[in-house]
């Protein structure tokens, strides 16, 4: 036989073989555990949520989920540090509303949402205010009275430039109020300088004030409004800021990000894995208990989500100064 036709038959077979095996390999993610970057502190909501989400993911991808906080600047640090890893499917970060859409708007974070790649929006919560049990302000249209009346108030969130920091800010550009911040480094810290009389407002997501409250809603804290379309059905004796007179609509929403360039095979793997852990009962009635709202969004959606969160933010946060 000719060597040429050898040699040709050969080279045919080899490609192939290569040209079967890139699907295969794309079928084997993942093959090493993922690794998980929450950019807050342990305790907190973001971190609640990673941790219950890691075993369902396990169990869907076969791998072990490592989480690893990476805290500071409002969640920028580690999000920043994400942006920086390899961009092969083994690292993904929790990224929300505030540090994907308003963050890179407020300073220089080192990122922008287009370093990342979308992966799956998984849960929301809405924003509300509270105040201590003691509290001179029965009602929201008490507290936002005061303000306008040059009652000097302070309030806090989990740091600047976090999701309850925004909450509060756009809040007060929006209706022309000012009260002035006290810096927390984390939801809790926030809580116990409320507690403590160091400040008179909380700003935090809903998930912050079922555990503080008993079956009849009392409790150290007195939660004046939740900044959504309709009463929540964790706490549904709470009214809305419209239903007081303000219309005001602000949730915040956690989501799953990969370095931008991440093949897209691991993408969807991970992505499909979120929605199969939503959509499992089991799991939703694990969400209930931390008083989450199962919201899943794909990649393209989730894309979609951010860009118009930023397009909303940006004119708002200019306003309030807080744009660079």
């Amino acid at each position: 036989m000719n060597p040429k036709f050898l040699l040709k038959g050969a080279a045919a077979a080899v490609t192939v073989l290569l040209a079967a095996g890139v699907p295969a390999a794309a079928q084997d993610f993942p093959t090493k555990p993922i690794q998980m970057i929450v950019p807050f502190g342990q305790g907190g909501a973001t971190d609640q949520l990673a941790r219950m989400f890691a075993p369902a993911l396990e169990e869907r991808l076969g791998q072990p989920i490592v989480i690893i906080n990476q805290p500071g600047a409002g969640g920028a640090v580690g999000l920043a540090n994400l942006a920086t890893m390899a961009a092969d499917g083994y690292t993904v970060g929790v990224g929300s509303d505030s540090t994907l859409a308003a963050r890179p708007i407020m300073d220089s974070s080192s990122y922008t949402a287009d370093s990342f790649d979308t992966v799956a929006r998984m849960v929301s919560i809405p924003s509300g205010l509270a105040v201590r049990a003691d509290s001179p302000y029965q009602s929201l249209t008490d507290l936002v009275e005061a303000m306008r009346n040059g009652e000097d108030l302070n309030w806090s969130g989990s740091g600047i430039g976090s999701g309850p920091h925004l909450a509060m800010a756009v809040f007060l550009a929006q209706n022309d109020l000012e009260a002035t911040y006290i810096n927390s480094n984390s939801g809790q810290e926030a809580m116990v300088k409320l507690l403590s009389g160091e400040i008179d407002v909380f700003s935090g997501g809903g998930s912050n004030y079922p555990p503080m409250l008993d079956d009849q809603g009392q409790g150290d804290i007195r939660v004046l409004g939740l900044a959504a379309e309709e009463r929540w059905k964790y706490m549904p004796d709470v009214p809305t800021f419209q239903e007081q007179g303000l219309d005001y609509l602000r949730s915040q929403w956690f989501g799953l990000v990969a370095p931008q360039g991440t093949p897209q095979e691991a993408i969807d793997k991970i992505s499909t894995a979120v929605e199969e852990t939503l959509a499992d009962p089991e799991f939703e009635a694990r969400l209930d208990q931390f008083y989450f709202d199962p919201a899943y969004l794909g990649p393209e959606e989730m894309r979609a989500a951010i860009d118009a969160e930023a397009e909303a933010f940006r004119p708002i946060l200019e306003e309030a100064g807080l744009a660079e």
